[in-house]
């Protein structure tokens, strides 16, 4: 094998690794695989800007609808998109879901201007309550406490008010400071239901199932968002809160302390539980600005990854799409615009509509992967696939084509010949010059017998000096006779290995051959 060739095999080999490599790491590490999302409209209905909307089932039939409200309206929407029931109250209302009287359906609460309206699937009220000395409604919840279901009320003057099952009044917590009641939430300690309650000016606090207050805590400027979960999964909650300073604090539901405050840069306006990377032990959220930030964060507060909308976020759902545990993101902003995030971080915008989006939601109605979603003037559900590329598109697959081809033309380049060296032999081919290059190679080859003789010269030495000089005596002596001159051959070649020999000899010297000259 010559030098070219070696070279040329360790060089395709290199490239073939350097590539094998790249492709590897490109597919393993997910960097191609950016995922690809379709939609199609199942149906849309009119409905003016939704202030909540749920995919659920609320007659017990096993088949969910859509429920949605706005500021004065509650409606229900079949499978189909037909509408079940649409009953209005004084405006501005708050709705809760929940199984207010333990029949394993959900009912739908209303807090509005007259009282507490509840609601079953059929749009047939259950029972109605007109608490004392409440203003505005701004909050509202259902709390499955071990005593039973409370519906939980929050108001413009930061009153919190407990009613049971049918309506009659628990408890009244109040917060030390009067504004309007932000968040309501279920807050686990040890796995016992707890109300987590914020106002707008940030006073967080903590409520047992009888209204006694365990703890406060005051965020540092205006409260956006209160969400509280099990992240970790060890039966107690976390309280994520976030606002108009930009900190994201997550609060202990056992005590109220800070187990880490970060800022963000940008009024925090929305905040959601996803499970990002198909392992349950460990729960992941992710948070929404009013600038378009998207961020992604651990349940120890840890950051997996950052992105941005270009208007305000506005909604945060997650979905799977591809049923393989691990949640998308559904983002929708005020600019029209929804997006899905993959558990890297990866956007795809879905779709724009004309008008801000108000809420989004994720279930089944005709069909798996279903989004809901709302803008201005309607409702829509899409039909959301996930879009695989064919397997001739992994880059693993190129890698090996690409390496198949390096190593075809390795062996190609290889298999070539080398080139013939060129020699030029500026050499006297006159009879003159050809008698004295006789004359030279007769006195070389004495000065060759001379060194051996002397020991000067080892044998492997002498036998290749001797076979080279004898070889050019034979082409100056063919040469000679080429141009007539008459002289007498002094060698000749063996039959064996072609060396050149001095008449007479009857034994190669150089393979060892019986020869007959």
């Amino acid at each position: 094998m010559t030098t070219r060739s070696t070279t040329t095999i360790i060089f395709a080999v290199l490239l073939i690794l350097v590539v094998m490599a790249v492709s590897a790491a490109i597919t393993f590490m997910g960097f191609a695989n950016n995922a690809k999302f379709s939609d199609a409209t199942v149906w849309e209905t009119g409905f003016a800007e939704a202030q909540s909307m749920k995919i659920l089932d609320f007659t017990g039939d096993g088949q969910d609808e859509l429920f949605v409200q706005n500021p004065d309206t509650v409606a229900l929407y079949d499978r189909d998109g037909n509408e079940l029931f649409s009953q209005e109250f004084n405006d501005p209302i708050s709705t809760t879901l929940g199984d207010v009287n333990g029949d394993q359906v959900e009912d739908i609460v209303v807090f509005h201007a007259s009282g507490v309206t509840v609601l079953d699937g059929s749009g047939d009220i259950l029972w109605e309550a007109n608490p004392r000395d409440l203003s505005t409604a701004y909050r509202s919840a259902v709390l499955r406490f071990q005593g039973g279901p409370q519906v939980l009320l929050g108001d413009a003057r930061g009153a919190v008010v407990a009613l049971d099952s049918t309506g009659n009044e628990l408890w009244r917590g109040a917060t030390t400071i009067t504004d309007y009641v932000r968040g309501l939430d279920d807050a686990r300690i040890d796995g016992v239901p707890h109300a987590a309650a914020a106002n707008h000016n940030g006073l967080v606090k903590l409520f047992d199932e009888r209204g006694n207050g365990l703890w406060e805590y005051q965020l540092n400027g205006i409260l956006r968002r209160l969400r509280a979960y099990d992240l970790d999964g060890d039966g107690n909650g976390e309280i994520l809160i976030g606002g108009d300073s930009g900190r994201l604090v997550l609060l202990e539901a056992a005590t109220g302390a800070e187990r880490f405050n970060r800022g963000l840069g940008q009024t925090i306006v929305e905040i959601r539980e996803v499970e990002l990377d198909g392992e349950p032990s460990s729960r992941e959220f992710v948070v929404g600005g009013r600038d378009g930030g998207v961020w992604a964060f651990e349940a120890d507060g840890t950051q997996l990854w950052s992105a941005s909308m270009p208007d305000r976020v506005s909604e945060i759902i997650a979905l799977d799409i591809d049923d393989d545990g691990a949640y998308e993101v559904a983002v929708g902003d005020e600019g029209g615009l929804v997006a899905i995030f993959t558990g890297r971080g990866q956007r795809q915008t879905l779709n724009n509509w004309p008008s801000a989006v108000f809420r989004l939601d994720t279930g089944r109605l005709t069909d798996s992967d279903q989004l809901a979603v709302a803008d201005a003037s309607t409702v829509q559900i899409l039909n959301v696939q996930k879009q695989s590329a064919p397997f001739w598109y992994s880059p693993l697959l190129a890698g090996v084509i690409v390496s198949f081809i390096i190593a075809f033309a390795a062996w190609f380049i290889a298999a070539i010949p080398p080139k013939p060296v060129l020699k030029v032999a500026a050499e006297d081919q006159t009879v003159e010059g050809l008698m004295a290059r006789n004359r030279m190679l007769h006195e070389s080859l004495a000065d060759v017998e001379r060194l051996r003789g002397t020991g000067e010269m080892p044998s492997e030495a002498y036998l290749a000096r001797l076979r080279d000089l004898r070889g050019q005596l034979a082409d100056t002596q063919a040469a000679l006779l080429k141009a007539g001159q008459n002289i007498r051959l002094e060698t000749f070649k063996c039959p064996n290995c072609g060396g050149a020999l001095p008449l007479g000899l009857d034994k190669c010297e150089y393979c060892g051959q019986i020869v007959i000259s």
